[in-house]
């Protein structure tokens, strides 16, 4: 049976893949776990090619099939900015890497004014799965919500968006969300949950060798 491997060093997004998986009955694995350090570039124009580059990079210095790589891109696209900042959430501006605060205050500037049913905004998560380079499989998972005014308080590092990112049919913000205990947590699929549901029959296929392309 081959394990599960998440390649991202982004510690939030670790911890939150491992609850979602826990809550699936899945363990999964990180680079840290072992004691791989890639950078791999996000270079791609999209989130599957970032995925995409992500999942390859790691399965070039995994063991041949022993492992079920899973990567993923995440993109915020707003409805008044035309699908901004889409990928480029760090990247916003075009001016080095933007701090969590910088991309919260350049957000509301940009859509200071406008309205609140035109502030609709999605999280869209894309998640590349397979055992080897030239074999993956896409998945997608979207969460509809809308940009606040003002910023609240909460903040969880690295994650800006969670502090201005409200979802209407949850009555609180990603980030409240985040910050429920798991058994509570569960009721609220994200956007990256949506996907890895999405992915779940690939993921056990390939787990149990039932598949490798």
């Amino acid at each position: 049976m081959r394990q599960l491997f998440y390649a991202t060093t982004n510690p939030g997004k670790v911890g939150e893949v491992r609850q979602i998986m826990r809550t699936l009955g899945l363990d999964i694995l990180s680079p840290a776990d072992l004691g791989l350090t890639l950078d791999v570039p996000e270079t791609g124009s999209t989130l599957e090619e970032n995925a995409l580059l992500k999942a390859r990079a790691y399965l070039q210095h995994l063991p041949p099939d022993q492992f079920v790589v899973i990567a993923d891109d995440t993109g915020v696209e707003i409805d008044a900015l035309g699908g901004e900042p889409g990928i480029r959430v760090r990247r916003w501006i075009g001016q080095g890497r933007m701090s969590d605060e910088a991309i919260i205050t350049y957000c509301l500037a940009r859509l200071d004014g406008v309205p609140r049913e035109r502030r609709g905004a999605q999280f869209r998560t894309v998640i590349a799965v397979g055992v080897a380079p030239n074999a993956l499989s896409f998945f997608e998972g979207t969460l509809r919500g809308v940009i606040l005014e003002q910023a609240d308080p909460l903040r969880i590092p690295g994650f800006p968006f969670e502090s201005i990112f409200y979802v209407p049919t949850w009555g609180m913000l990603l980030g409240q969300v985040h910050q429920l205990p798991a058994d509570q947590k569960a009721r609220y699929l994200t956007h990256r949950e949506r996907a890895l549901r999405q992915a779940l029959p690939r993921i056990h296929a390939l787990r149990d060798g039932r598949g490798s392309r």
